[in-house]
């Protein structure tokens, strides 16, 4: 049966196969306006949830199908984090509704200084505590034994592994549909990529042998399994007085071209989240990473969190 699909009086069908289509699967997002689309005859409210259409058998779901999930990319997500009263009401709510919700894989990571517990990882629930003070370059050292830890310890079977933060909120579902359509070998990529054009010893760049490179904002990267090996296996190599996000992707420039290479050529749709809170109606549903943090309105973030994990569950 050949597939139909109507908004008001258009045929969108061939404009959705062609712009939504991952793995032979159609999928369309929750609309942020009332929608309704008539799919080979009956009508969906595309406002109430996604719609998903099987072209295999023209199946239309209004959640993804189980025994399709085989061909979805497996994913780990780190969380980086450091305590606070603000960050721990942000990570209730994006555990409950983004991450537990979408039974993802993740962790959250933490420092936590001990001299009576002298073991370099603690693991409770779901948080590795790394036995270090909070400091802003301890960062990295945090992102690499939680990566040492699920290789080497945990061995978990995965395609990508996320660095992202507490501040960062994902839709888990865009962001398999786009990791879908990525080789999953030499790739070190994310979402606000940026280009090195300043000094800033602060961040440890007080020369220019970091002009032109690219790195990706520790807020949503994204490393293939064999650059996370690559990256422990020799993270002896990894300059530690630069700040992290850098660091990684230096080590990559000089060390691992493939994946360095990668930066360029994909990337993970990312959207800035600076709307005032009586206009977050204006914020779009179909980005994989929603970055929200404001400088000087950090209470502000609190209730912009609580609102898109709300939108994206």
């Amino acid at each position: 049966m050949k597939l139909s699909i109507q908004y008001e009086n258009n045929n969108i069908t061939q404009f959705l196969i062609k712009n939504n289509m991952n793995n032979g699967i159609i999928n369309i997002p929750k609309s942020s306006y009332p929608m309704v689309l008539n799919i080979d005859g009956k009508d969906y409210d595309n406002n109430k949830s996604d719609i998903f259409i099987d072209l295999d058998t023209n199946i239309t779901y209004t959640q993804y199908p189980e025994h399709l999930e085989k061909l979805l990319p497996k994913v780990v997500i780190l969380i980086i984090c450091h305590n606070s009263e603000m960050n721990i009401m942000m990570l209730d709510e994006l555990r409950r509704k983004i991450y537990k919700n979408n039974k993802i894989k993740y962790f959250i990571v933490a420092s936590r200084f001990s001299q009576t517990n002298p073991k370099e990882l603690g693991v409770e629930d779901d948080i590795i505590f790394v036995n270090q003070t909070e400091t802003y370059f301890n960062i990295l050292n945090k992102t690499l034994k939680a990566i040492e830890y699920i290789n080497n310890v945990l061995q978990l079977k995965y395609d990508f592994l996320i660095r992202t933060n507490v501040s960062t909120v994902i839709n888990i579902t865009r962001l398999l549909s786009e990791l879908s359509q990525i080789p999953k070998k030499n790739i070190s990529i994310g979402g606000n990529k940026m280009q090195i054009n300043w000094t800033c010893p602060g961040y440890g760049i007080d020369d220019n042998r970091y002009k032109r490179r690219w790195f990706v904002q520790g807020t949503s990267v994204v490393f293939s399994k064999d650059v996370c090996e690559d990256i422990i296996k020799n993270q002896h190599k990894i300059e530690k007085k630069i700040v992290d996000d850098i660091s990684l992707f230096m080590y990559l420039a000089n060390f691992n071209k493939d994946a360095y290479d990668s930066v360029n050529k994909y990337t993970i749709s990312f959207y800035e989240c600076s709307q005032k809170l009586d206009e977050l109606h204006t914020i779009p549903k179909d980005f994989a990473f929603y970055r929200n943090k404001t400088e000087d309105m950090r209470d502000d973030d609190i209730l912009r969190i609580r609102f898109l994990c709300n939108m994206l569950q």
